[in-house]
């Protein structure tokens, strides 16, 4: 993943507000109501250091009050395929975390169809498929 942050420097990108605990446990609560999981744990280590990221071309979701990077509304907003919380799209695909196989995906976002997946400890190589670097 250290490929992948390096790469959001070399970016024209904006993250979100910084992350502040009690918006995570918020989230993951409202999450959990909602009937999806809780965020993976590499996404949450993700997100102390970017709460929220984005491009013109991609975007990744946060922890946040900003509703435009707001992980529970992208997850009430966006369809996405079962036993999948959204994290992140593009243009073209979404990046979900399906926790019932405990594996990151690339979906096609029209179709829904599993286009890539990525171990639990491959966050880095799913976020750099999203932002194509």
């Amino acid at each position: 993943m250290k490929d992948f942050l390096k790469s959001l420097e070399n970016q024209k990108v904006t993250t979100g507000e910084k992350l502040i605990s009690e918006a995570l446990i918020v989230a993951q609560k409202i999450l959990v109501n909602m009937g999806l999981d809780f965020i993976p744990p590499a996404y949450v280590q993700f997100m102390k250091k970017y709460n929220g990221v984005k491009s013109e071309n991609a975007f990744l979701c946060g922890a946040t009050v900003d509703d435009d990077m707001d992980i529970i509304d992208k997850n009430k907003d966006i369809k996405k395929p079962q036993n999948c919380i959204l994290l992140g799209y593009n243009k073209e695909s979404l990046l979900c975390f399906n926790y019932k196989s405990k594996k990151y995906q690339i979906v096609d976002k029209d179709d829904l169809t599993v286009l890539n997946t990525f171990n639990n400890d491959d966050l880095g190589k799913a976020l750099d498929m999203i932002f194509n670097v």
